[in-house]
């Protein structure tokens, strides 16, 4: 696997807005729309000696009668994590 390049103030922003988007796209794949009355991300980036650390929290605030899994929700956050490692791969790395 090639380096990860330099990584500035802006492309920060686009990693995490960029994975919020994967996870929240994952989230809606994985889980019936209709049983999650509130999603909530929290993203943090820890950019340190070249190396780039990302932490997902989800909240999910489900419907009274949802039948869904924690199993589930870590099924959709693992699809999201693989797909933002491809992600990071093809648009930060040299």
């Amino acid at each position: 696997m090639s380096k990860l390049k330099v990584l500035t103030q802006n492309d920060l922003a686009r990693i995490s807005d960029d994975f919020g988007e994967i996870l929240e796209n994952e989230v809606s794949k994985s889980l019936p729309a209709k049983e999650i009355e509130d999603l909530d991300l929290d993203i943090v980036l820890n950019y340190d000696n070249e190396q780039l650390d990302v932490d997902v929290d989800v909240g999910v605030l489900f419907d009274e009668l949802s039948e869904i899994t924690q199993d589930q929700i870590m099924q959709a956050i693992d699809e999201a994590y693989l797909k933002f490692d491809s992600y990071i791969d093809d648009n930060f790395r040299v």
